[in-house]
C-alpha cells in the first residue's frame, strides 16, 4: 500500500502534462498504481500495440474491468499514437532518438540539457544543446507542427 500511495504522489506533479481526454482519469488511476502515466509519453504505438501493452501490463489486475481497459487503450492510441505529437519536455531520450530520428547520443544531449537548464519554452531554446548540429536540428524542425513544449 506504501508503494502505490508513493507511486500517486510521485505522479501528482507530471500529471497535468498528459493531454486532455476520455480515458485520461481511468488511465491515470489505474496505472498510476504502479508507475508514472507519463511513462506513456514519447511513445509512438499501434493501437494494436497499446493494446498488447496494457494487456500485459493488467494481466494480474482482475479489478481492472473491461470497459476501464478499453478507456486506457483509446486514450492511449488517440494521444501516443504514430505521427501524433512529440512531448519535447516529458519524453525520454530514448523516444526522442526514435521520434526525431536522431542518435543517441544526440538525444541524450537534449535531455540533459533539459534536466540541466530547465524546460524548452520553443524550438529555437533546443539549439542550446551542446553537440546538436545544424543538419541534426533540421531533421527535428521539420517536425516542429508535432512539437509540444
Amino acid at each position: 500500500m506504501v508503494c502505490a500511495g508513493l507511486s500517486v504522489c510521485s505522479w501528482s506533479a507530471t500529471a497535468q502534462r498528459l493531454p486532455e481526454g476520455r480515458g485520461k482519469d481511468v488511465f491515470e488511476s489505474v496505472c498510476s498504481l504502479c508507475h508514472a502515466p507519463t511513462a506513456a509519453v514519447g511513445k509512438h504505438w499501434t493501437r494494436t500495440q497499446w493494446e498488447s501493452k496494457v494487456t500485459e501490463m493488467l494481466q494480474e489486475e482482475p479489478d481492472v474491468t473491461a470497459p476501464e481497459r478499453a478507456a486506457i487503450v483509446d486514450y492511449l492510441s488517440e494521444h501516443f499514437k504514430p505521427g501524433g505529437k512529440i512531448y519535447v519536455n516529458d519524453a525520454a531520450a530514448k523516444d526522442l532518438a526514435i521520434s526525431f530520428e536522431i542518435s543517441t547520443e544526440i538525444a541524450d544531449a537534449i535531455a540533459r540539457h533539459r534536466d540541466e537548464h530547465g524546460r524548452f519554452k520553443t524550438l529555437g531554446d533546443m539549439k542550446q544543446t551542446s553537440g546538436l548540429d545544424e543538419p541534426t536540428f533540421d531533421k527535428i524542425a521539420a517536425k516542429k507542427d508535432r512539437l509540444e513544449f
